[in-house]
């Protein structure tokens, strides 16, 4: 089942290096909240926004300790105008952000579709059963245990990272790809 994606999240954000923990926490502060400001007065609503990740680590190589700190603070914007996803990746590197991705497109009623993916899986369990049956030289019977096994999403045109020029990257939403599994018991008569 193909369902053409009206939802959008993608995640931003700014690693920032310092010998000092205070100084590196205070640079990454001011370029998430300069890139968090841009998106919010480019149209993105407060509740599109979350952060999705934040950490104080000291910075070591190969398990040596080394003189630092790295402050990253990641967020995650979730909303339904696909139309401006690459405008806002641009906005944001342009603001301080040097990490970019986890772009994924999804269905904003992701309900309805679970359930008509549904009602196809069984419609094609019951076909298959028929098909069956008949080369058994049998009759389909009643239902005597249905169980549904789960759910996967594949998605067209799906980019990991995203490298932002001078222009904004051309987002492409493609199509989302559901695949629903059930598995039905019919009585053989």
């Amino acid at each position: 089942m193909a369902v053409v994606p009206n939802r959008v999240s993608f995640s931003v954000g700014v690693e920032t290096e310092s010998p000092n923990a205070g100084e590196a926490f205070r640079r990454n502060t001011e370029k998430v909240n300069a890139v968090i400001g841009a998106l919010k007065a480019r149209g993105v609503k407060p509740q599109e926004i979350q952060t999705s990740s934040f950490a104080i680590t000291s910075r070591d190589d190969d398990g040596k300790k080394l003189a630092g700190y790295r402050v990253t603070n990641l967020i995650t914007v979730t909303r339904e105008d696909l139309a401006t996803v690459g405008d806002l990746l641009q906005l944001a590197v342009e603001k301080g952000a040097n990490e970019a991705g986890s772009l994924q497109f999804s269905s904003a009623d992701q309900r309805t579709s679970e359930l008509r993916g549904l009602e196809l899986a069984f419609q094609d369990a019951r076909t298959k059963a028929e098909k069956l049956a008949s080369l058994s030289a049998k009759q389909l019977g009643d239902v005597v245990c249905v169980s549904e096994q789960g759910f996967f999403a594949a998605y067209g045109a799906v980019a990991e990272s995203i490298t932002v020029t001078a222009e904004a990257p051309s987002i492409e939403t493609g199509v989302q790809r559901l695949t629903f599994r059930a598995g039905v018991v019919f009585e053989l008569k």
